[in-house]
């Protein structure tokens, strides 16, 4: 029950990240009532750093506003490590990918209530969000599957059964445990005495010495008492669980009583009025009522001891026959309940080092495992290998979460066929994964990996679709990277994170200088935060050339980036950086809304009136308001949406197809041109070319440097601009160097081409100032060819 709420309230967390500002200074408690509404949670509180301590600062419950964790202990400490490294390592709690979720307690803020809390935080807001739910979703949810529930389903169904009730053997007659946090008093559950059922029967001196007997021994304990002058036998049977209690079971004797006083009375009447029968009536009588009362009280001590399930076999419709049924019902119930409890501790066992979803060993059994292999023989060369998924969120994301779970099964299943006996593979969340090797060389860990990244090219079948996904493996070496097991593995990790900036879909082995490029990556991230607001991006533009007229029909916006200490940083580096952390959505509208003020301004100079081309990211494309915010930007800007191209590659054209062409259609519709972009990259299809409605067709330069007579480029571009004709969309061909590829372009009758024979990307100062120059060169060499 508390992983289940845990899940949702990191769900919920996740949709008040993308709803809230990153600063806590922009963010409003009125905000998250409303919030609190929509999301189906209770309340919402956002958390600080602030002087030494962690503060809910801003909250939709005024009374967890200024609430100091100082004092909260383990949760104190995980608060500090969600901060710190964004995941919690303390054993408590529920742990997640950028989440936490403590046991369900009594509210430190307001004690008559029990909440259930979560705490997410990734590093891209400067607070904790923590969505909590409170008594009621949490105590319906107990009270139809909760002890309490079985109890009086027990009781309702057994008259014999006065009374059934859990007890706390830790403070069970001792005097209350409180807790005192910010000021207030209160019992947390693990504390409370009474555990569940009522306590209504009684005689604390017999009880508490019982309670702490049967704990002590392991054993059952059975006690005859007398309760406001009525006789009970009471029996208390230890439970070992995590937080161990006893169940005290208290029956009436008085049910067997009155079996007896009626039936001794039917036998006085009969004694009186046939005196001569009396001997032989009372012989057969008393082994017809006597007989099966012991049996039943042997069976009813029996279950006292614990032997749950026993069963009273008599065949009787009688008073004695119901009370030996429902004495089996009794036992019954309590198998089941116990038989339960065992599979549920068993469960709990499980899924403490092993992964729910994949069924892989989890991070804690991995350690484990390595440092045991680490310490029996530290001379042993092992590999570690870091594994992530290369667009693996951007399916998920798109395509749900039955999607990615699929997913992550099926690399689960192709990686662990292709390990041998005493490797190991683990999912330490997400979609990253962790491999250990022993006994194996730098070589041999190269060539393993190699043969899972071909093994991952292989498409996946979701739903009767082809999904493409691709990983970036990270390797380290033990003991030659690192002396203690956590430090090799962090290296891994490192590794891993290069090998996807080098393009993904590759491995890089652990080197002493990813520490520096750590540092750089860790400055670029932080700096990129701060770049939109201090001016430091500008837009280049490279012009596009009509291949028949040598017009200048439009051109390309690309983003630079000049980094006030690290001077011009390339796109290559700070793109993907910017996919992975999100900023991408930020600085692609920033992009778009800036490329069509200058298209205009250009315009207004007077310019010709020329199309831009923009590029969209697989993150802005999955935004469900993309329609909205381009017509909102081509309104504020005031540019004609035929002057507006926006580029999209293969890659989003893989997923989903009839939510792409819905989002294609739409924008579409608003007057905006499509390209696809780096068209033969990917894993082209005819069928999306088909469907989807775009205009130009975009030839990835790759092709075009490899122009040669005869070569297997020249047939590609060759069936690409055949294939676009035949379509009747514009094709496009970029990365144009030298006279022979204009000449081979143009005798492919290819539309347009892009490219340094006609211009470098320029600034918007360049671009005006030479825009004559470079309109007259391409004449005369579009021209030259022609001739």
């Amino acid at each position: 029950m508390e992983n289940a709420i845990g899940e949702k309230l990191r769900a919920a967390a996740i949709a008040a990240q993308n709803a809230l500002d990153p600063d806590i200074n922009k963010v409003t408690n009125e905000q998250l009532v409303e919030l609190s509404k929509k999301l189906d949670v209770s309340y919402i509180t956002l958390l600080v750093k602030e002087k030494g301590d962690i503060v809910g600062v801003k909250s939709s419950d005024p009374q967890e506003r200024n609430l100091s964790t100082k004092e909260w202990g383990y949760w104190y400490t995980a608060f500090q490590q969600l901060f710190s490294n964004k995941n919690v390592t303390i054993p408590q709690g529920q742990k997640l990918s950028n989440y936490w979720s403590g046991p369900m307690n009594v509210s430190a803020s307001n004690p008559d209530h029990v909440d259930k809390w979560g705490y997410y935080y990734d590093g891209t807001t400067n607070y904790i969000i923590s969505p909590y739910m409170r008594d009621k979703q949490i105590m319906d949810f107990e009270e139809h599957i909760g002890p309490d529930a079985i109890v009086k389903k027990t009781l309702s169904n057994n008259k014999s059964l006065l009374n059934i009730t859990g007890f706390n053997p830790n403070t069970f007659g001792l005097p209350p445990v409180y807790t005192e946090q910010n000021g207030k008093k209160f019992i947390e559950l693990e504390n409370k005495a009474i555990q569940f059922g009522e306590y209504e029967y009684k005689d604390k001196n017999v009880d508490v010495s019982a309670v702490r007997k049967a704990m002590k021994t392991g054993k059952p304990i059975s006690v005859q008492s007398t309760v406001n002058g009525k006789k009970v036998l009471k029996s208390f049977i230890p439970v070992s669980a995590q937080n161990p209690y006893v169940i005290g079971i208290v029956t009436d004797y008085k049910v067997i009583q009155d079996v007896l006083n009626k039936q001794l009375l039917n036998n006085l009447i009969i004694s009186i009025a046939i005196l001569a029968l009396v001997f032989i009536v009372s012989y057969f009588l008393s082994r017809y009522i006597v007989s099966p009362i012991n049996q039943i009280l042997l069976k009813v001590d029996e279950i006292a001891k614990g032997n749950f399930g026993e069963q009273v076999i008599i065949e009787r419709r009688d008073e004695l026959g119901a009370l030996a049924n429902q004495v089996n019902v009794m036992s019954l119930n309590l198998l089941d309940h116990t038989d339960e409890l065992k599979k549920k501790n068993e469960e709990i066992q499980y899924h403490a080092y092993y992964d729910f979803l994949t069924g892989l060993p989890n991070l804690r059994f991995f350690n484990k495992t390595a440092l045991e292999l680490a310490n029996s023989n530290d001379k042993e060369t092992m590999a570690f290998l870091f594994l992530d998924l290369d667009r693996f969120k951007f399916i998920n994301d798109l395509l749900g979460h039955s999607a990615g779970d699929a997913i992550l099964r099926a690399v689960t299943n192709r990686i662990s066929s292709l390990l041998k006996e005493g490797e190991m593979m683990s999912r330490i969340g997400g979609d990253e994964f962790i491999l250990l090797l022993p006994n194996t060389s730098c070589k041999e860990a190269n060539d393993r990996a190699q043969t899972i990244l071909k093994e991952l090219e292989k498409p996946f079948i979701y739903e009767g679709n082809e999904l493409f996904i691709t990983s970036s493996i990270g390797i380290s070496m033990y003991p030659t990277d690192g002396k203690h097991v956590e430090d090799v593995i962090k290296n891994a990790d490192m590794a891993m994170y290069r090998a996807k900036e080098q393009g993904r879909n590759n491995l890089q082995f652990y080197t002493a200088d990813m520490n520096d490029w750590i540092q750089r990556r860790a400055i670029l991230e932080k700096g990129m935060r701060q770049a939109l607001e201090h001016d430091e991006f500008t837009l280049y533009y490279q012009p596009k050339v009509d291949i028949n007229t040598g017009k200048i029909t439009g051109s390309e916006a690309l983003i630079r980036w000049r980094h006030p200490q690290l001077g011009m940083i390339s796109p290559q580096e700070f793109i993907p950086l910017a996919e992975e952390t999100g900023l991408i959505v930020s600085v692609g509208e920033w992009v778009l809304r800036t490329a069509c003020k200058q298209s205009l301004e250009w315009q207004r100079l007077g310019l010709p009136k020329m199309g831009v081309s923009v590029n969209l990211s697989p993150r802005q494309f999955q935004q469900a308001n993309l329609v909205e915010i381009v017509s909102k930007i081509l309104k504020e800007t005031g540019l004609a949406p035929e002057y507006l191209e926006l580029e999209i590659t293969e890659t989003i054209a893989m997923y989903n197809e009839s939510y792409v062409i819905a989002k294609l259609k739409a924008l579409k519709d608003l007057g905006v041109k499509i390209a696809i972009d780096d068209f033969g990259t990917g894993y082209s299809s005819l069928s999306y070319l088909k469907k989807f409605p775009f205009h130009t067709l975009k030839i990835d330069k790759s092709f075009i440097q490899d122009i040669e007579e005869g070569s297997d480029d020249n047939k590609i571009i060759t069936t690409i601009i055949a294939m676009a004709h035949n379509l009747k969309v514009n094709v496009i061909a970029e990365g144009v160097e030298t006279a022979e590829q204009l000449q081979f372009l143009q005798q492919q009758q290819c539309n347009e081409v892009q490219g340094y024979l006609f211009s470098k990307p320029l600034s918007v100062e360049e671009f005006y100032k030479a825009f004559s120059e470079i309109q007259e060169a391409a004449l005369t060499k579009i021209n030259r060819k022609s001739e």
